[in-house]
């Protein structure tokens, strides 16, 4: 991985963002937008002046649980519609819709009478019947797992107590991950146009469950026990009566966890004898309930409607605080401070309290079929509904015509932290009801905050609200509404998917999918290689060795991964080569503080510096300049003199690319903390750089020593100069405690030192390769998908991680397909760039040879980011191949091993994919778990040592997958739009 990606503000490293700017993510508007300055007025209000949490206490004490039909959610209906009107908002109105029945709770209680006593702690089944008057009977579990296993129970439970789920676990409890809901695999793409919509999620179990009831009442099973799976007692809580609330066919209840492993564990051993009386009644006739509903009126185009949304009923054994206080009052302050700010959207902002949504998002599927003929009129739909949480990003349910868009909307809501939206798709909240009628409905996703835990449950109170998180939902909430009111047209509709007949979905049935059972090949002949992938990073590690550009040990590994080409079957591989100024030889550096006391410094030759010819000794000058102007007080004060260049600044350790808030570098080495205040300046940096470089020749400096950004004497490399060229000023770098070392004698006084520098240059051009092989397409050979990574490294290690893992699992990939004997349609080319760790000099070359084929080549994908797993692929902003890639590589994310997360739109730099997506190529990069990346990364510790050889055995199988898909598509990868091109 090129050097470039060392983060912003490494002061001591030479292009250290050359290739990172040319990528960064770029979502849309920077701060200049539009939308910003409203956007930081609604920002600040809700952090000054919120009122979220003070409605919610009282919506959560003083009105209480919102059972759909009970009295407390009519009084929440006009308790928020009350405050609408305060806030100043119009058209403020209930919106009625009508359910079958009522229901009320009532007592619930329950004990094991034999063999021995135990009271059980269980609370009625929302529409649950009571049990008129004492039920006693023994416990069956119900272990059916098909309709055929239903006879060995008839006739057998008349009168039981009927338990029918295997508890799992419940101590230790599982770790909770608040991230998981974006770190699964991705899940499949929707049907593409013309395809019919797949079943319901909660088809199959609604129908199982629905002959199991129906079985259940046959038989007449007097009571059934459903299991709670919490921890601590908790109870959990849904409904029996369905989307119509009719009257559930048999008493059933809920048992706390402890309760109900008591009653399996128990069953297992002999009879267990149950008494259990539950008294609840119904309303004895339809009646009306209500969706609470108010706008903002647009200033221009008060006929377009953005809708903001939560639902307001709840379950009842809490208050409802978390599910859904949280997002109902999170709408009612985005509606305050929209309305208090008077900021006059172009487009009416109108909010939601839907109700009926506990029992199956009644009140929004009611909602929106009332309004069906101004559906075609609602740019789209946000709803807030997973508890306290603080808001991560947005779920856009597979609408992918508007994630540019939406990028845009949330481009100025940096201070937010929020992560890349995904395209991630869930049925169990009310904007599924908009969705599911073409409107595009998006879903905040939410850190987990206890949900499981206070889900449908008495935990279910005020005490478990986070303040902060809340009003940041708000804040979400309130930018998004403004913002999509204010764009030029609606947001896009996808098109709704084909549904047919069910006689016309019985003759569709599934057929074979040929590239499927391919991938699964693919995937168990890259495993099954794992030792030659072993034995080749071996060799190429440790008897080749490090592989600087222009080095003899290059050039052998060259000629050796060409062989290993043929030797696999790709007949045609073959060098390309292409031509550099000079070859260089690190020569051995050192270097001692003289005074004011004696230590030695642990120095390496930058790469293609000069030599001092030498000892030099000379005085040390700490330069610490923030702009140009800032150098003419080192003038006349350099000559002879070594410079170290920039303080020391602290440094953070990368994270997982995947959690990174989006616009934020996903580079997996360590960067200088940031001041969010003081937002960094690309340009003027590379001015200085420039400046300061002239400066230094101009003032005769005699060395520059750069202080590596690692810890424990890990060194950084990087080259001295460009194009190959010999640098003007003998350079070296120097351990992160010799750097800091020198920083403090220089505050406490003189300082002077002595470094010799040694290297040579060969004096005249050199010729190197790209490894180039191939397996020729059999439709549209002239069609090309690539996969690369890159030969070359630097010469303090080995070269193992960065990138002999790339270089390796290249070279799997083309032996397994070629193995295999797979057909692809478009020829699939493999290619070892070298030249890559001096700024992506192989790939340039490569793409400046192959200028007449380009818009030919499908795609392009590097692997260079060391030894870690292949978390997902980077696209590099384009938003139009998004939902292509998703198609191809789904498969990986259903391979149990892999596990593939949602392809990024994020953009890096410093790699070779970069020179391809700049001419306008698709080019995409592995975006990789860090795995200690920071340290290996140009050090003496990139050795064959630190290797995870099941990752990149994974890394090798998500190539070979991604190039044989790519290569089967029906058509090529499509390119960036125009205005795209130059992000």
């Amino acid at each position: 991985m090129n050097s470039c990606r060392v983060a912003v503000l490494v002061c001591v490293a030479v292009f250290v963002l050359a290739g990172v700017q040319a990528g960064l993510a770029k979502p849309a508007a920077d701060d200049t937008s539009a939308f910003a300055a409203a956007d930081a007025q609604i920002l600040g209000e809700i952090r000054e002046h919120s009122q979220a949490m003070e409605n919610l206490e009282y919506l959560s004490d003083e009105i209480g649980p919102r059972l759909t039909g009970s009295p407390q959610l009519k009084q929440a209906n006009d308790w928020t519609a009350a405050k609408f009107r305060e806030y100043g908002l119009s058209n403020v109105k209930l919106e009625p819709w009508t359910i079958a029945h009522s229901w009320t709770r009532g007592t619930a209680r329950a004990r094991i009478v034999s063999p021995a006593e135990h009271l059980l702690t269980i609370a009625s089944a929302g529409w649950s019947p009571g049990t008129n008057g004492v039920v006693h009977g023994p416990v069956v579990y119900f272990d059916a797992k098909t309709k055929e296993d239903f006879d060995k129970f008839r006739g057998k439970l008349k009168g039981t107590i009927v338990i029918y789920q295997e508890p799992e676990s419940l101590s230790p409890p599982k770790p909770e991950d608040p991230n998981a809901e974006l770190l699964r695999p991705m899940q499949a793409p929707a049907p593409a146009k013309g395809q019919p919509a797949p079943p319901s999620p909660f088809a199959a179990a609604r129908e199982v469950a629905r002959a199991r009831n129906d079985f259940f009442k046959q038989e007449g099973v007097a009571v059934v026990l459903r299991d709670s799976n919490k921890p601590h007692g908790l109870l959990n809580m849904t409904g029996i009566g369905g989307e119509k609330f009719d009257i559930g066919a048999i008493p059933t209840a809920f048992i706390t966890g402890e309760g109900y492993r008591l009653l399996f564990r128990m069953q297992k051993h002999g009879k267990v004898e149950v008494e259990i009386e539950m008294t609840n009644s119904f309303g004895d006739k339809p009646m009306d309930v209500y969706n609470t509903v108010a706008e903002i009126r647009g200033s221009e185009k008060s006929d377009e409607v953005v809708m903001l949304g939560a639902h307001l009923d709840s379950w009842d054994l809490g208050t409802g605080s978390t599910d859904n206080g949280t997002g109902s009052m999170a709408v009612l302050e985005a509606a305050r401070t929209l309305a208090k700010l008077n900021l006059k959207p172009k487009r009416t902002i109108r909010f939601v309290l839907f109700t009926g949504e506990e029992e199956g998002l009644v009140g929004s599927a009611k909602y929106a079929d009332a309004h069906k003929d101004e559906l075609e009129k609602i740019s789209a739909v946000l709803v807030h509904d997973t508890g306290t949480g603080r808001v991560l990003t947005l779920g856009l349910h597979d609408n992918y015509q508007d994630r540019e868009i939406v990028d845009q909307v949330l481009a100025p809501l940096k201070e937010l932290k929020l992560l890349e939206p995904t395209m991630r798709r869930t049925f169990g909240t009310d904007h599924a009801s908009f969705d599911d009628a073409g409107v595009p409905g998006f879903w905040v996703i939410q850190d987990g905050a206890e949900y499981t835990k206070t889900h449908h449950s008495q935990s279910d109170t005020f005490d478990k609200v986070w303040k902060d998180d809340l009003n940041q939902g708000a804040q979400v909430l309130a930018a998004w509404a403004y913002n999509t009111a204010q764009l030029p047209a609606m947001l896009p509709r996808r098109p709704l998917p084909y549904r047919p007949s069910a006689d016309a979905a019985k003759a569709e049935a599934p057929k074979p999918d040929p590239i499927a059972d391919m991938d699964t090949k693919i995937l168990e002949q890259v495993k099954s290689d794992q030792g030659q992938l072993k034995s080749n990073l071996q060799y190429l590690a440790d008897r080749i060795g490090p592989r600087l550009t222009g080095s003899p040990q290059l050039d052998q590994a060259s000629h050796w991964t060409m062989e290993r080409f043929k030797e696999a079957g790709l007949s045609t591989a073959h060098l390309e080569p292409w031509t550099i100024a000079n070859s260089w030889t690190r020569g051995p550096a050192s270097g001692q503080i003289i005074s004011p006391t004696h230590h030695v410094l642990t120095l390496e030759t930058a790469g293609w510096s000069a030599a001092t010819k030498g000892e030099l000794r000379g005085p040390v000058i700490g330069i610490a300049a923030e702009k140009v102007e800032d150098l003419q007080q080192y003038k006349g004060k350099l000559k002879g003199a070594i410079v170290i260049v920039g303080r020391p600044v602290e440094m953070d350790s990368p994270g997982n690319p995947l959690m990174t808030p989006w616009g934020e570098n996903t580079i997996p080495v360590a960067f200088p903390k940031m001041d969010a205040n003081k937002p960094f300046d690309f340009e003027a940096y590379m001015k200085l750089r420039q400046a300061q470089t002239k400066f230094f020749e101009e003032e005769g400096v005699g060395a520059v020593l750069r202080g590596s950004e690692k810890w424990y004497g890990l060194l950084n490399m990087s080259t001295a100069t460009r194009e190959y060229a010999p640098s003007a000023i003998p350079t070296a770098y120097m351990t992160r405690e010799n750097y800091t070392l020198l920083w403090r004698l220089l505050d406490a006084g003189a300082v002077e030192a002595e470094v010799n520098i040694a290297s040579s240059f060969s004096g005249k051009p050199v010729e190197v390769y790209n490894t180039v092989a191939e397996i020729a397409g059999t439709e549209k050979p002239e069609e090309v998908v690539i996969v690369g990574g890159h030969l070359d490294s630097w010469d303090l290690g080995t070269g193992a991680t960065d990138n002999g893992t790339g270089s390796t699992a290249v070279l799997e990939a083309a032996r397994a397909l070629q193995k295999l004997g797979v057909k692809p349609k478009r020829t699939i080319r493999f290619v070892l760039f070298t030249g890559e760790e001096q700024g992506l000099n192989g790939s340039k070359a490569y793409v400046k040879a192959h200028q007449k084929e380009l818009e030919k080549i499908s795609g392009v994908l590097v692997h260079d980011s060391g030894t870690g797993k292949v978390l997902t692929i980077g696209l590099m902003g384009n938003y139009a191949v998004r939902e292509t890639v998703d198609r191809a590589l789904n498969p990986l994310a259903r391979a149990k091993e892999i596990g593939l997360a949602e392809p990024t739109l994020r953009s890096e730099g410093g790699s070779d994919h970069v020179p391809f997506d700049g001419a306008g190529v698709p080019g995409f990069w592995c975006v990789q778990d860090n795995v200690d990346y920071d340290k290996t990364h140009h050090s003496q510790a990139d050795t064959l040592d630190r290797v995870r050889w099941d990752d990149l055995t994974e890394g090798a199988q998500v190539l070979a997958v991604f190039a044989y898909n790519v290569a089967q598509l029906s058509e090529m990868l499509p390119r960036k739009t125009a205005k795209q091109g130059g992000d």
